[in-house]
């Protein structure tokens, strides 16, 4: 059984899907997404796991009266309902922007392995852009932020990804509020990522970045191979977890099985 529940934290309440029996999967959307981008591998990963899937502020049905949520403040939150739901040691899954916040959840103490779906691998948006590059990536959204969130799901998908995939992803991201989700974009491109890593890596923690191939650049390897275990997949563009779910699901399956036999 799959019950929705909600928690009141500061500035924000959070809306969220727990379900399922097993070990523990949290499951942390991307930027201006939502937590029904998951709907179908969570539904797959609750046959054998405790499965939570959360929208963050400002996004899906969680409801924020604070405009402005770093990297470490949605780490905290996230870390604050996984630990209020009882999965201590659930492994952290993020897509994209919520890669980011599942490696700063886990600094907060949550979790154990740690799971980026085509995220934390952009050089344009990691490591810490300086007020030139943010300047130079927010401009274009704040001028008319629905083309622009359009122009950025072109551009993220793959020679075969469905067109009308596209169309529906763009339209569903551009219902964010655009001041919120250029602020939190703007977050994003301020989080330390290098510094994260760092403090991580004193944990014994390393992420594995299942990063899309053909969105992958070779100078993310030569830069983070160190810091991030990462490994190519072929399931589609930057939203192949909505194009190949049933493949997204099973490649998460067996890296948390990975990570359980490695303990």
């Amino acid at each position: 059984m799959v019950r929705t529940l909600h928690r009141d934290l500061p500035g924000v309440r959070v809306a969220f899907d727990v379900g399922g029996e097993g070990p523990g999967i949290v499951l942390v959307h991307g930027w201006a997404c939502r937590r029904a981008d998951f709907d179908s591998i969570a539904r797959d990963l609750r046959r054998d796991h405790r499965v939570l899937a959360l929208d963050l502020p400002w996004h899906g049905d969680s409801r924020a009266w604070q405009r402005e949520w770093s990297m470490a403040a949605l780490g905290g939150l996230v870390a604050a309902v996984t630990d209020a739901a009882g999965l201590h040691d659930a492994a952290l899954v993020g897509h994209s922007m919520g890669a980011a916040v599942a490696v700063e959840a886990a600094l907060a103490g949550a979790g154990g392995r740690l799971v980026a779906l085509d995220g934390l691998t952009f050089m344009h948006l990691y490591p810490r852009q300086d007020a030139a590059a943010r300047a130079r990536v927010l401009a274009p959204f704040r001028q008319d932020f629905p083309r622009e969130v359009r122009a950025l799901c072109e551009r993220s998908a793959a020679p075969a990804t469905d067109p009308a995939l596209t169309t529906r992803v763009a339209g569903e991201m551009s219902a964010m509020p655009a001041g919120e989700g250029i602020a939190m974009l703007s977050a994003l491109m301020e989080w330390d990522m290098d510094h994260a890593l760092e403090r991580l890596a004193a944990r014994g923690g390393r992420p594995v970045a299942l990063a899309s191939r053909w969105m992958l650049s070779p100078a993310v390897g030569q830069a983070y191979g160190a810091a991030l275990d990462i490994r190519p997949v072929e399931l589609g563009g930057h939203f192949y977890l909505r194009e190949d779910p049933d493949g997204t699901a099973a490649a998460i399956r067996a890296l948390v099985a990975e990570g359980s036999s490695n303990d």
